[in-house]
């Protein structure tokens, strides 16, 4: 447990207010609000046990998506453990403070007659935060939905985090088409979507890290952009082809562009300079460079509304707008690559009622359009990945687990996810398992249902690490993803996946007895043996001959180690 103030020696207190006199006197500053579930984990380590009466099994394949019930604290502690750098992508909706009871701390609602009401949740937050961010890739990116109560504090709270260099952009979400939620001074019908990169800038320039779509070879797309400035650009004598009749021309039929000059069209090409004033999306000297690399530009109308079309093996990447629009009959409404539409939170009162019926427990769910549509964004090395690992990490209702596996269906991908959250009032149980479940019929794919639990720090080291290694099983297992069991014995345990196998072994003297066995299993598959020690001692040299490939990790040191740097637990000596 925390100390209390009483409790410090002088020399402590005079450490401290040497520690705070170092601190900034400008930025975000809060007073630190301790929380019950993170003090916990210095006497309680969390573990992860598998509730296998609730797997779904939908085909024989070894991959399945994860759903872990608990307190997301602890749930990160264990993911950091489990899955540290391996997630591509995070998308959170967290409690947005409002005061209406949509925020618990320490098992209280938070309303808006608290005095600490900002530092209690930017603590709560920044906990969170902080135990996300090892879990990201260095190509990973978040994605974090708030309110107008708690933008601007994350916003600062996340440049501190993640660091402001890695700021992507803030989306405009149009969340609702019914304009019945007037307020004073204005109508709420907007929520922020903050996103940051991992590492945004690297030796070599800006990353691209979210692409809405990429145009590719003889594509064409229009070079108007209504949010750009006029600008005034000259297309060379014989880059432009016409579908009008040759002749001169002077001026257009479409007032959003204008004609500077007289153009000449023969044969359906410009004869001379085409310069034309209007809001493009391009500048003029990228127009005379891409012309340069073999692009050349359409003019379909009189409207000269111009548009590029681009050389062989040409690609160009379609950047998301900062505004998403919801309403299906703006000509700009957000829609992914795969010609989804943004929708509104009505929509997704409406999608979860299908699934799950009437319930009281979840209020303004997020649409599954919409969390798609983020995830559809994601660009890594110059390509929409399939096979990427998304967290959410306040899971509600479960909508990112609904946009993953549709996502899947979409593109025949391998897109896994990974969802936290509690079961206040049954939001686990009766919403969110239950909604995965109704989607699984459809999109055919496997699901592993997981609980936190603790193990209590023993009176000495030794007696901490044999209660830790005999719960540490399927922690072991999620970060290998095995799931396949194949020997289940009490002294060693073995499980697959279809690339390699994990074998878990209690009693370092029965390895022998272990290899022996393997081998008669499969010789050709990669082990990874996790082995039981009382230090960092990884039992190499006890390994008999043998032509397996494996490699070998002592537990539950490399856990402990984890939780040593989250919790600043006292050192387990080794």
């Amino acid at each position: 447990m925390a100390k209390k103030i009483e409790d410090y020696t002088k020399e402590e207190l005079l450490d401290h207010i040497k520690d705070l006199k170092k601190r900034k006197k400008f930025g975000l500053v809060w007073e630190d609000k301790p929380e019950q579930v993170a003090t916990d984990c210095e006497i309680n380590l969390p573990v992860l046990q598998e509730v296998s009466g609730r797997a779904i099994t939908v085909n024989k394949g070894s991959f399945a998506h994860l759903i872990i019930e608990g307190d997301n604290y602890h749930s990160l502690s264990t993911l950091n453990y489990t899955h540290a750098d391996a997630i591509d992508v995070i998308y959170i909706d967290p409690p947005y403070n409002t005061g209406n009871k949509d925020f618990i701390y320490n098992d209280r609602y938070i309303d808006r007659e608290d005095a600490f009401r900002h530092s209690k949740w930017l603590s709560f937050m920044s906990k969170r935060l902080l135990l996300a961010k090892p879990l990201l890739k260095d190509s990973g990116v978040i994605f974090i939905s708030i309110g107008e109560d708690e933008y601007a504090e994350l916003k600062m709270l996340c440049d501190q985090v993640f660091g402001e260099e890695n700021y992507v952009t803030n989306f405009l979400w149009e969340k609702t088409q019914h304009f019945g939620r007037q307020k004073v001074n204005f109508y709420s019908d907007g929520d922020f979507i903050l996103c940051y990169a991992k590492n945004l800038v690297t030796s070599s320039g800006l990353r691209e890290v979210l692409v809405e779509y990429t145009k590719s070879e003889f594509e064409d797309a229009p070079l108007y952009n209504a949010s750009n400035p006029e600008a005034v650009l000259v297309f060379p004598a014989k880059s432009v082809k016409f579908n009008i009749a040759d002749g001169k021309y002077s001026k257009t039929t479409d007032s959003k562009y204008a004609l500077l000059d007289t153009v000449v069209v023969k044969n359906g090409i410009n004869q001379n300079d085409l310069k034309l004033r209007f809001r493009s999306r391009w500048s003029a000297g990228k127009v005379l460079s891409e012309a340069i690399a073999g692009t050349t530009y359409w003019v379909k109308s009189g409207k000269f509304a111009i548009r590029a079309i681009y050389a062989d093996g040409k690609v160009s990447n379609e950047s998301p707008k900062q505004i998403l629009f919801s309403n299906k009959n703006n000509e700009f409404v957000s829609k992914s690559r795969f010609g989804l539409k943004v929708g509104t939170n009505e929509e997704a009162s409406s999608e979860l009622r299908e699934l799950v019926g009437d319930q009281n427990i979840f209020n303004y769910p997020k649409p599954v359009s919409l969390i798609s549509y983020l995830l559809s964004l994601y660009y890594r090395e110059d390509d929409h990945p399939k096979d990427i690992t998304i967290l959410d990490f306040f899971a509600g209702s479960g909508t990112t687990g609904q946009s993953v596996m549709q996502l899947n269906q979409l593109d025949t991908g391998k897109r896994q996810f990974i969802l936290c959250t509690n079961n206040e009032n049954g939001i686990a149980e009766n919403v969110a398992y239950k909604r995965i479940k109704a989607v699984t019929k459809k999109t055919h794919q496997n699901v592993r249902y997981f609980k936190t639990d603790f193990v209590s720090k023993q009176k000495t080291n030794d007696q901490t690490r044999l209660a830790m290694v005999n719960r540490c099983t399927d922690m072991i297992r999620i970060r290998e993803n095995t799931f396949v069991e194949v020997i289940n014995k009490a002294t060693f345990k073995l499980f697959k996946d279809d690339d390699h196998y994990t074998a878990i072994i209690f009693d370092p003297l029965k390895i022998p007895e272990f290899i022996k066995q393997i081998e008669g299993v499969d010789s050709r598959k990669p082990v990874h043996l996790y082995i039981f020690s009382y230090s960092a001692y990884a039992h190499d040299q006890d390994i008999p001959e043998t032509k397996l490939d494996y490699t070998t990790c002592p537990i539950p040191e490399s856990i402990l180690e984890v939780y040593q740097r989250i919790f600043r637990l006292e050192q387990i000596n080794v």
